[in-house]
């Protein structure tokens, strides 16, 4: 404009009266007793549709309305007050979300309340769910809040769509192409602005092509969708009625009512009003099944953040839901993902709570902003996966108030109904391990689809005697009874552990010593959890498998009707795990372990060298050596933390898995004979101290070149020849770095085959049966095991027995080793 208007300096209402198009909107504000407010001087922001829009809104009957006289009250608080902001806002301001931050900003709360409009819900209009069951068959309507919270509007602004990268492209898929979006555009709950920044004395007035109605919530949305009527159904499971006396009482003065009782639908759900989880039903009983967040939350915000304030997190973004098609749904159920559910339940009503929560919670994305198409590729499923939508996936947009729906073709499905990890989530008997799995964040690992798994699930009566690590090093044994609560109040209660005393000869469970403390049961069911995983096919024909922390299980009749599973707790004590069914899935099988759980050795190293007259030579050394000992220190000061262990340990493990090369006894003394290595008595009779301490570094030196990193089994497959580092280590002199000293070797399922950096081949011997020995090492969180509760760390480790000794050096280079 060239110049300033003639009404510039008239009120928002008087503009609106001058006008002459605006009847409606002016009836409105009269009928609702604010004309005096817009009026007079203030801050308002009103988005406002002529009287040619509101004749179309009429023809159409959106509301069931054909004139302005068949609007209720509550209709046209709606219309008003859903159409206002209550601060003066050109349209760029509008993008600004509170501090002021520019391009920060989509959604902002009106002039509207929740008491505008209170619905009254019938029985026959009420869910049918156990939650509803009460109300339904009273036979009475209820007053009953969609949410208690404020709808607001939605608004696409230039700069925030620049600021967030979405794209006019972007947008014109949003709006289903029925627009082609151009730059400076302006869109407030799906409707254009044809006249933007009209300045009054006390604000603003933006002119809409049609009329602007504020917008349902997600869960509204998707109830009022023709085509999918089943999943709005499965949503509903999810909800119940809330009484609330603030509520009740305020409705009351409002409507001059006597309800003794007002309710809000809300939704289980992770996060709920002032972004809080809502876990207890009506009677304070714990929910079996969260949703991902509240689709009936009107202020929806992603997370919470105590740097940013919830007014500008609702600012900032809201949610997307992909809801399929009704026929899409019936396609997934009959022929595709989902026909593993038809196959174990019948029906979608049959479906547990917690099964069909990951399908709807895969289907729920935190937010709008970073789930526009140009931004597909980025929205990941319930593995940390790309989820791998299309456009063409989707079928049709839709806007609510807290988010965007997108009705699909097809049916997104979780990766958890194809993961290794399944029979857990779908099986009341595993549920205490299923529990773990969620509670430990394992299922984002599990379900990758990246990696083939074979997954060992005991059962809820095999973990009712976990033989605890933490009581090795005390005077009895004691296990661990794990029971799952399914009245407890929180997720995070349900499973408790109990702890007595064991008799492992008898298998008796003694005297009880209390109940295991939540950082304790983490503790302990982490441990499981990572030896009952191995990566990897354990049907590849061999018998020895790593699981995920480093240990190792022997597998015997793979795939079998008879097939086995041993940790080296049950090779010690000779009851190998029958496995009870085989489950294939898409990343690899579950294993059904009944009445018992894999357990790891309870003895170290030295405690098998010690029980094996054929390791003496190599034990004595072990034993007056610096390396082996009950304590283990990770510092070198008076103050550094120092673990206790339960047994004599190796204290250059260092949370991993090693391989023990042992020589026989006979090869060690001849080294003794020979002068090539000295004896502790040797040591102990030395008086030259210097001469003292470079003996005793030669036979420490000796011990270390014989531990390897990483544990070789002859029967792990084949062992392509290789160097592999020892504890040994040479220091370079010029730089002072060091070098470890290193052995090279290869074998099968028949032998292994050790050479030196002397260039002698050593065999492991099979024929004693010395081989192969499963050991595992543990630090406790106590210097003193008496008090241990928790495991610090552990490494494994495997005991060979070998031919001959192992030399770093040459004899004319080391000099008889000196």
């Amino acid at each position: 404009m060239d110049e300033d208007p003639a009404w510039l300096g008239s009120s928002i209402y008087d503009y609106l009266k001058s006008n002459g198009n605006y009847t409606n909107v002016v009836r409105m504000i009269d009928d609702l007793g604010y004309t005096e407010v817009l009026a007079r001087t203030g801050s308002k922001t009103l988005f406002v549709a002529d009287d040619d829009a509101y004749a179309r809104f009429y023809n159409n009957r959106k509301w069931g309305v054909g004139s302005y006289e068949d609007l209720s009250v509550a209709q046209k608080k709606q219309l008003l007050y859903g159409s206002m902001i209550n601060n003066a806002c050109q349209v760029a301001y509008l993008s600004s979300s509170t501090g002021p931050t520019e391009g920060d900003c989509m959604r902002r709360l009106t002039s509207a309340s929740a008491y505008d409009t209170v619905p009254i819900l019938k029985p026959e209009d009420m869910p049918d769910t156990k939650y509803w069951t009460y109300y339904k068959n009273s036979g009475k309507a209820i007053p009953c809040l969609e949410d208690m919270t404020t709808a607001p509007m939605i608004h696409f602004i230039e700069a925030y769509l620049q600021n967030r990268r979405i794209s006019n492209d972007d947008c014109n898929f949003l709006f289903n192409y029925a627009t082609e979006r151009k730059p400076g555009d302006a869109n407030v709950n799906g409707v254009m602005m044809v006249e933007q920044n009209i300045r009054c004395s006390n604000g603003f007035v933006h002119k809409m092509g049609d009329v602007m109605t504020p917008l349902p919530n997600l869960a509204n949305v998707i109830a009022g969708m023709p085509r999918a009527q089943q999943y709005s159904k499965m949503l509903d499971r999810f909800s119940a009625p809330y009484y609330d006396e603030s509520l009740t009482r305020e409705y009351n003065r409002l409507y001059g009512t006597s309800y003794d009782s007002v309710f809000q639908k809300r939704y289980f759900s992770e996060r709920s009003q002032k972004g809080q989880p809502l876990n207890l039903t009506q009677k304070e009983e714990p929910v079996e099944a969260m949703l991902k967040f509240d689709p009936g939350w009107n202020e929806y915000y992603s997370e919470l953040n105590a740097s940013v304030s919830t007014d500008v997190l609702l600012q900032q973004d809201m949610a997307v839901m992909l809801v399929p098609t009704d026929a899409a749904l019936t396609e997934y159920w009959e022929n595709g993902a989902g026909k593993v559910l038809k196959d174990r339940y019948g029906a979608w009503e049959n479906v547990p709570d917690k099964v069909l929560s990951k399908l709807l919670n895969v289907n729920m994305l935190n937010s709008f902003s970073n789930s526009v198409p140009s931004k597909f590729s980025t929205v990941l499923n319930d593995a940390n996966d790309e989820l791998k939508i299309k456009k063409e996936d989707v079928d049709s947009v839709f806007f609510a108030c807290n988010g965007a729906v997108y009705l699909t073709n097809k049916v997104f499905s979780p990766v958890a109904y194809i993961s290794v990890s399944f029979p857990a989530l779908v099986n009341e008997t595993m549920n205490i391990i299923n529990w773990a799995i969620e509670q430990y964040d394992y299922d984002v690992y599990l379900n990758s689809q990246n990696s083939t798994y074979s997954f060992f699930i005991p059962t809820n009566q095999g973990l009712l005697t976990y033989v605890d690590p933490c009581s090795f090093g005390k005077n009895q044994t004691q296990i661990y009874e794990f029971h799952y609560d399914e009245k407890a109040q929180t997720e995070a209660e349900k499973v408790r552990a109990f702890i007595f005393n064991y008799d492992v000869e008898s298998g008796t469970r003694l005297d009880s010593i209390g109940e295991a403390s939540t950082t304790q049961i983490r503790d302990r069911l982490t441990d499981i959890l990572e030896t009952h995983i191995v990566v990897g096919d354990v049907e590849s024909g061999e018998k020895y498998y790593r699981t995920k922390d480093g240990g190792t299980i022997l597998v015997e009749n793979a795939g079998q009707s008879n097939m086995t599973i041993a940790g080296g707790w049950q090779l010690e004590h000779g009851k190998n795990l029958p496995v009870a069914q085989i489950y294939q899935e898409e990343n690899g099988k579950a294993y059904i372990l009944e009445g018992s759980l894999i357990q790891t050795a309870q003895k170290s190293v030295p405690d098998l060298l010690k029980e094996h007259d054929e390791f003496s030579k190599f034990y004595e050394l072990l034993e007056g050596s610096s390396i082996m000992s009950n304590i283990i220190s990770t510092g070198s000061g008076t103050d550094a933390p120092s673990y206790a262990c339960p047994s004599p340990s190796i204290t250059l493990f260092n949370t991993f898995h090693y391989t023990v090369y042992v020589p026989t006894n006979e090869s060690i003394q001849a080294l003794h004979d020979e002068g090539k290595l000295p004896t502790w008595d040797e040591v102990e009779a030395e008086q030259d101290e210097d001469e003292k301490e470079k003996k005793t570094e030669q036979i420490e030196k000796f011990l270390k070149y014989h531990i390897q990193d990483n544990s070789l089994y002859i029967g792990q497959g084949k062992i392509a020849e290789a160097e592999y580092e020892t504890s040994a280590y040479e220091l370079n002199g010029t730089d002072n770095t060091i070098s470890y000293c290193r052995l090279t070797v290869e074998g099968d399922d028949s032998h292994l085959t050790v050479k030196d950096a002397a260039g002698n081949k050593r065999n492991v011997l099979k024929n004693g049966g010395l081989y192969n020995l499963m050991a595992r090492e543990y630090q406790y969180n106590t210097a003193d095991v008496a008090s241990a509760s928790e495991i610090y760390t552990t490494s494994y480790a495997v005991v060979h027995q070998i031919d001959g000794p192992l030399m770093w050096e040459k004899d004319d280079e080391a000099e008889n080793m000196e």
